[in-house]
């Protein structure tokens, strides 16, 4: 009778380390048989986590990404250049609300001295000039149509001449008699 009960307390041993041994909360979505089409566990087939261990994972391999560092140049040129175009001073206020107003009269001086039309007109329309290609000259003359003069031979209906192969040797000599005649 005692025989069972130690068994019983050695299998809940076993179990109970077995359940420490695991690492975090087991999700459904990241067994391999809730996979998506390419075979990854813990997103949907769109790439959205679903678990937060995949989350974890997809945020990991996001900080390993590093940006290049001539492309950011760029990117951070361009920027500086933009804020410069549009007058923007400050990145928190794009649209200068924070901005200190000024006294009307300086803004009078400043409307007044740009140039303003009094009417307004549709901006030219641009057609694009048509592609010329120049490979010997590099100002081509307009070039004037030529007159194409055609030669023609007439075919002449020639006779096929019969040329002996061997396959058929009775009739090869009934041509060639024939010829001589």
């Amino acid at each position: 009778m005692n025989d069972w009960k130690g068994q019983l307390k050695e299998i809940g041993q076993n179990f109970s380390t077995q359940q420490k041994n695991k690492k975090g909360v087991q999700h459904k979505f990241d067994k391999p048989e809730h996979a998506n089409f390419r075979g990854k566990t813990g997103v949907n087939d769109t790439g959205i986590p679903l678990t937060p261990k995949a989350a974890q994972r997809q945020q990991r391999n996001r900080t390993k990404y590093s940006y290049p560092m001539h492309l950011q140049r760029i990117n951070e040129r361009r920027k500086s250049e933009a804020k410069a175009r549009h007058g923007i001073t400050d990145e928190t206020d794009p649209f200068n609300y924070n901005k200190n107003k000024k006294d009307s009269s300086t803004q009078h001086t400043e409307n007044s001295r740009r140039n303003y039309s009094s009417s307004w007109h549709l901006p030219p329309v641009y057609t694009p000039r048509r592609k010329e290609y120049h490979y010997y000259d590099s100002d081509p003359k307009p070039s004037e149509p030529e007159q194409i003069t055609y030669i023609w031979d007439q075919p002449s209906n020639k006779e096929p001449e019969y040329k002996s192969t061997g396959k058929f040797p009775k009739l090869d000599e009934a041509i060639a008699s024939y010829k001589k005649k």
